[in-house]
């Protein structure tokens, strides 16, 4: 590796001699351009995504989520619930030790969870609304009630890295942010604000061992500095943007990998702005947009057009749903229909966060524009467009993206489209279908009333979805790593 010295033995380069390519042992260290640094590693106060890059590769969970989105033991190994729905227990592997060697057991699961709720600005709390009381009848297991019924409530555990108590209390929270002290097979070691954080594997992990011996994650939020980083060698792995993704293919110094995401990219409408209330309005400018124009020219195939505000690897996805097809004629028609007089619909979004995002409001604006309706762009610094989000004080359309991490439909689709909520048009059918789907205990059943919601929402181009996202990485040839949908850097 480029400005690396690797200690091998004599033994070891005589050897690799002798072997093919792609059996030779993999490089001792890597090192990853991270897109941000978290402002602490202590799981309760920073749940923003830099930081949920480390607590991967540090933290276990009860469960988690695995690369095809599926839920998988972690800490527990099996777990049931009751037929309500609402008690939930999780039987825990034996053996396990904490990275300063002191056992982990049901305690330290209660120890978070009961912390977490119990702090007013732990922000790991707001994940655990839904939780009444847990319990620790033994050290292998843990009870815990909820206040009703949560279907996918072992997804939802997947959200809470559990910390060592012995050590959390003994080191205080600021100390245990900057040095945490977890089950997982790495081990922070060093921190240093604005450089780098350090990781080094774990040899007391009760699961399978670290691939490498030390991981080393760089914040770099530029995404130019990020693609120069990985070609130059400098780092292993990088997330790269879609305007470098053509130019790091062709200097070919390192692999370019594509990972479908779990997020995506649609219009929202406030239905109270003029206009926008009509469902023929709403519809006419979902039929402007030609989403495999915007897929293949503007983000150079790292897009996939999709007809649903949740991706594939999200549990609820119905496969059969096709993305709408541009027609610019009907969609004329129904603008006449709904009586446009001309007025400007302003176009809000973030002005970063969002792949080719000026672009891409270019884009929608261009489109609205061929069927007879005014745009006016209203670009917004993230933190501004975000209050907006909140507050549901958007004037007109808005370009948004929701990547639920727990890769199953309820969070979006509560969020977005349940009554008093973040969305701005409800639909009857719709919270009658998610009070029915939370407390449904058979897993096709329910996949099938999640489907009856995308279904509405393409009925009444309530949203209006655009494309699936991906992750592109830029990835050392001699480094053998995939990506994940939810974007996190793993190296198990």
């Amino acid at each position: 590796m480029t400005n690396r010295i690797l200690k091998t033995t004599i033994t070891a380069t005589a050897l690799a001699a002798l072997v093919p390519l792609a059996a030779q042992a993999q490089p001792a260290e890597v090192i990853a351009g991270l897109h941000g640094e978290p402002d602490s590693l202590n799981p309760l106060y920073d749940t923003n995504l830099p930081a949920l890059n480390i607590y991967y590769n540090v933290f276990d969970r009860l469960a988690t989520i695995d690369g095809n989105g599926d839920v998988v033991p972690d800490l527990a190994t099996s777990w049931s619930f009751n037929d309500t729905l609402d008690q939930w227990t999780f039987t825990l592997a034996e053996g396990m030790t904490c990275q300063d060697g002191a056992p982990m057991d049901s305690s330290d699961v209660k120890f978070t969870f009961d912390s977490a709720m119990g702090d007013s600005t732990s922000r790991l709390g707001g994940y655990l609304g839904l939780v009444d009381t847990v319990e620790a009848p033994s050290p292998t297991q843990v009870v815990i009630n909820l206040k009703s019924a949560f279907a996918p409530f072992d997804r939802q555990v997947s959200l809470i890295p559990i910390v060592c108590q012995e050590a959390y209390e003994e080191m205080g929270k600021e100390a245990f942010g900057r040095k945490p002290i977890g089950s997982g097979p790495y081990q922070v070691t060093n921190w240093v604000s604005g450089d780098s954080i350090e990781m080094v594997r774990y040899d007391g992990f009760w699961g399978d061992a670290a691939k490498y011996d030390k991981v080393t994650f760089k914040p770099i939020p530029d995404e130019t500095t990020r693609a120069a980083a990985v070609q130059s060698g400098d780092v292993d792995v990088a997330l790269l943007g879609p305007a470098q993704v053509d130019g790091v293919k062709q200097q070919g110094s390192v692999d370019v990998v594509a990972q479908d995401a779990n997020r995506v990219v649609f219009l929202g409408f406030n239905g109270g702005a003029p206009f926008l209330g009509d469902q023929k309005m709403r519809k006419a400018v979902d039929l402007s947009i030609d989403r495999t124009l915007i897929s293949q020219r503007l983000l150079n195939g790292a897009a996939t057009p999709t007809a649903q505000i949740i991706a594939p690897v999200t549990f609820g996805f119905d496969p059969t749903m096709e993305p709408t097809k541009a027609d610019v004629e009907a969609a004329k028609a129904l603008v006449q229909e709904a009586g446009y007089d001309g007025t400007p619909i302003k176009i809000s979004y973030p002005t970063t966060g969002l792949p080719q995002i000026d672009q891409l409001a270019q884009a929608i604006a261009y489109f609205m524009d061929q069927i007879g309706v005014k745009t006016e762009l209203d670009p917004m610094e993230q933190n501004t467009f975000y209050g907006n989000w909140f507050g549901k004080s958007f004037p007109g359309i808005f370009i948004f993206a929701f990547a639920p991490s727990v890769m199953d439909a309820h969070l979006p689709f509560y969020m977005l489209l349940a009554k008093d909520q973040q969305g701005y048009i409800y639909d009857d059918r719709i919270d009658t279908l998610m009070a029915k789907q939370v407390g449904e205990n058979d897993a096709e059943a329910r996949a099938a009333d999640l489907a009856e919601i995308s279904a509405i929402n393409a009925e009444r181009t309530i949203y209006a979805p655009l494309f699936i996202d991906s992750y592109i990485y830029g990835v050392s040839k001699d480094i053998d790593w995939s990506p994940r949908p939810d974007g996190m850097m793993v190296f198990r």
